[in-house]
């Protein structure tokens, strides 16, 4: 829809797909912040821009080299960044042990597992290497292999590469083909966002004369899609010089 309005639907199209993709993930992050940053109840956020992410796990301490009384396991690829506004969730694919997890803050981590009612809870939390940890009195836990994630990231295509099958479907390989994690309501702004953004690079006015003379109104309007107009006005007035002098 994007390159569409722009027109660039053929061959020497000026902008790729990967860049108007780029553009697309930076204004659907705007939009949402714009909107939902200020926004205390979680529940008026909807499910159609929430991503959810399978994570592998593996054995690790928590400092890495240092020792530890507890059992951690840690995930095997960085996290994508999220971006504070909604619920973050997690929930272990493992029928063994309580399919909820809880979601904490990282500076919780070092002091969870040690009340004898709340034992057996499963704790996650990101760490500021970004990658996740999980730890739990249950010795169950640490036989977990993989868990979900469910939140709100920041860059899209990154989370869109480690997104859960759904009802047994297999993830789309082409981006193209996915669904974009951004309610029905904001896309026409975000189109819109990202066309005005590609217009204003690929026209912009040149002003040759590095004077203090206001005569910008007067500067060429040259089109990076046509540089061969561009030369040939260059020429035109050159040689017009010529026939005056």
């Amino acid at each position: 829809m994007v390159l569409d309005a722009l027109k660039l639907q053929h061959d020497d199209s000026y902008y790729t797909e990967e860049h108007v993709l780029f553009l697309l993930g930076r204004m659907r992050a705007l939009l949402l912040m714009r909107k939902y940053a200020a926004i205390r109840s979680n529940s008026s956020i909807p499910d159609s821009v929430y991503q959810e992410i399978c994570v592998p796990l593996q054995q690790a301490d928590m400092v890495p080299g240092g020792c530890s009384v507890k059992s951690w396991l840690k995930s095997t690829f960085k996290i994508p960044d999220l971006m504070g506004i909604g619920t973050t969730s997690a929930y272990a694919l493992n029928s063994m042990v309580s399919e909820h997890v809880a979601f904490i803050p990282q500076e919780r981590m070092p002091f969870v597992g040690y009340n004898k009612w709340l034992r057996n809870i499963i704790y996650v939390a990101i760490g500021n290497d970004n990658y996740l940890y999980l730890t739990s009195a249950n010795p169950q836990a640490m036989y977990l292999k993989e868990i979900k994630l469910h939140g709100i990231f920041e860059d899209a295509e990154k989370a869109g590469k480690y997104e859960c099958e759904a009802d047994g479907s297999a993830v789309e390989c082409d981006i193209l083909d996915r669904q974009f994690p951004l309610e029905e309501g904001l896309q026409a702004a975000c189109i819109e966002y990202v066309v005005q953004e590609l217009i204003g690079s690929r026209y912009a006015p040149q002003d040759k004369h590095n004077n203090a003379t206001d005569d910008f109104s007067e500067a060429a309007v040259t089109s990076a899609k046509a540089p061969a107009v561009a030369r040939d006005s260059d020429a035109t007035k050159a040689a017009q010089a010529g026939n005056r002098s």
